[in-house]
């Protein structure tokens, strides 16, 4: 070991003459904490500056930028929501909710790449029901109910439309 290198604290001195003892080109990092007398005598001289002459006038009052004028945000008009019924060809029972019932329907019957992949290959459709029910919140609260339901729950909803 150097006379040159003061500990910082625990050190391998197994370690640090293995470093010493590698070439410059082979050097490996060494972990444990070493400096030397160099690296300890600027560390002394440094001196120690207020931070009120580290804090300036231009740094607490930065320049302003010019933002963008505020646009007034558009509210969105609460759409009411419907919950709908579609019977496949082969008698299943598909429940949905949207916002407009003519488009999502012949969405479904398109079979599309917006149409459910339930629906698909399953026609022809046949909307058999239909109920206004509100905000989104809502209408998904209600699919959730009638899915629950029986099939012939189901049916009943489906027969107290058509009376």
């Amino acid at each position: 070991m150097t006379e040159s290198a003061v500990s910082l604290g625990n050190t391998d001195i197994g370690a640090l003459q293995q470093h010493e003892s590698l070439g410059a080109d082979t050097l490996a990092p060494v972990t444990s904490a070493v400096a030397t007398k160099d690296i300890v005598t600027e560390a002394s001289t440094i001196k120690e500056i207020p931070i009120a002459e580290l804090v300036t006038e231009a740094s607490l009052n930065p320049v302003p930028l010019n933002p963008a004028p505020l646009k007034p945000t558009p509210i969105k008009s609460s759409s009411l929501w419907y919950l709908y019924l579609v019977r496949c060809a082969n008698g299943h029972l598909y429940t949905g909710v949207t916002t407009d019932v003519a488009r999502r329907f012949s969405e479904h019957q398109s079979g599309g790449i917006k149409s459910a992949k339930y629906l698909r290959g399953k026609g022809p459709l046949t909307l058999m029901y239909q109920e206004q029910v509100g905000t989104r919140s809502d209408a998904l609260k209600r699919e959730i109910a009638v899915k629950k339901l029986s099939r012939a729950q189901k049916l009943a909803l489906i027969e107290s439309v058509l009376r």
